[in-house]
């Protein structure tokens, strides 16, 4: 026999978005977003998910979770694109004593992209902080699974690192992202974050990494001459670790700190190097770093000054012109390493001074860092700075 939720299960509102117990007739919505792609990719719902498991879902696992206090989840209900009012996810709050408590939700893919999700999050912590005691909610997800990061960044977590082997994914042990949120921080975003334009010049764009770069992108970092350079920075150089990598990539741009693009052939997309803007919330006034590697059948035909200077017009344009807002970047290379020295002058960064002894070889040997940088009003004067 099927449980009945409890009487005291809440209704909570906020504008088109309401949460409400569970019913029979969210079942085949429950089955749609169980068998989506994305679902099975970024959530633990079992494979091929059915009609009965969203029966078992709805009558036994959900009104048990209440019963016992184990969990409070509440079905989302909004307006679908078609016009209809149904069901467009779950979301609830786990309680694992002490007033502690973790945030899981999922969404029916129809209403995707449109805040239902936020506004549900708002609605059940506040509920949870305010009816049922909580003063701290964990998040945790997938490494990879953007969006829910996104949706932690709206509602004011603060990320954490990475939590290892650690999410139980079908057996699984996992990594996984986490954040926290304490009943008394605000819910605006904790960080600014950064988006990764597509930025296109004459002979190359500027995009994300995709799965698609990953041949020549470890071509570029196994290459002797990178290696040579480069060996002592923790590249992907591996087709694991680079997958890793892929997966997260929001990090650096969810936490305001780094951009990081492929530098592209803009008719085959093919990829010819990499491109990062770095250590941007460090301590030095709106500044930050530039890095690069290039695979070897691209170097020498000026396709990296091109995408460094579209790096650099990105990183000069002032926030509200969709830029990152530097006045500084600088750049450093080992002593010995003229092929980047030589870049560095193209794109108009003046030689200011060498840190010794500190830049590890391949080899074993060290030797001097070269620094270089490039003051905003130094890059607006230069003609011979455009893409």
């Amino acid at each position: 026999m099927a449980m009945r939720f409890p009487e005291e299960v809440p209704t909570l509102t906020s504008g088109d978005v309401v949460l409400r117990a569970h019913r029979l007739s969210d079942i085949p919505g429950i089955v749609e977003q169980c068998r989506d792609p994305l679902s099975v990719d970024n959530t633990m719902v079992p494979l091929g998910y059915d009609t009965e498991m969203g029966r078992d879902w709805v009558t036994e696992h959900i009104p048990a979770a209440w019963h016992s206090g184990k969990a409070r989840v509440f079905a989302i209900e909004s307006t679908h694109p078609d016009g209809r009012r149904r069901f467009s996810g779950s979301i609830s709050l786990r309680d694992h004593g002490g007033a502690r408590a973790e945030i899981a939700f999922g969404a029916h893919p129809d209403i995707r992209g449109r805040g239902v999700m936020t506004t549900a999050a708002n609605l059940i912590l506040d509920y949870g902080f305010a009816e049922c005691g909580f003063q701290n909610v964990i998040w945790m997800a997938k490494i990879g699974n953007e969006a829910s990061r996104r949706l932690a960044w709206r509602t004011g977590f603060s990320f954490g690192g990475t939590l290892t082997a650690w999410l139980d994914s079908r057996g699984e042990l996992l990594d996984g992202w986490f954040g926290m949120l304490h009943r008394d921080d605000s819910r605006e975003p904790k960080t600014r974050w950064l988006e990764v334009p597509r930025l296109t010049g004459r002979d190359v764009v500027l995009r994300q990494m995709t799965a698609s770069d990953e041949a020549r992108f470890l071509e570029t970092t196994s290459d002797p001459e990178s290696v040579r350079w480069l060996a002592a920075i923790p590249l992907p150089r591996t087709p694991d670790a680079f997958r890793r990598a892929l997966a997260a990539r929001s990090v650096g741009p969810s936490t305001g700190a780094s951009v990081t693009w492929t530098i592209a052939d803009p008719a085959s997309d093919r990829y010819l190097a990499s491109l990062s803007l770095f250590d941007l919330g460090g301590r030095d006034h709106k500044s930050g770093e530039i890095g690069y590697r290039t695979h070897p059948d691209s170097r020498s035909r000026g396709l990296l000054s091109q995408g460094i200077r579209l790096a650099l017009g990105h990183a000069f344009n002032s926030e509200e012109e969709g830029g990152v807002g530097l006045e500084r970047v600088s750049l450093g290379a080992a002593d010995g390493n003229v092929g980047s020295h030589a870049v560095a002058r193209a794109c108009g960064f003046t030689e200011t001074g060498r840190d010794r002894q500190c830049y590890l070889l391949d080899d074993g040997s060290v030797v001097d860092m070269i620094r270089f940088d490039l003051i905003k009003d130094e890059w607006l004067a230069r003609p011979a700075c455009t893409s």
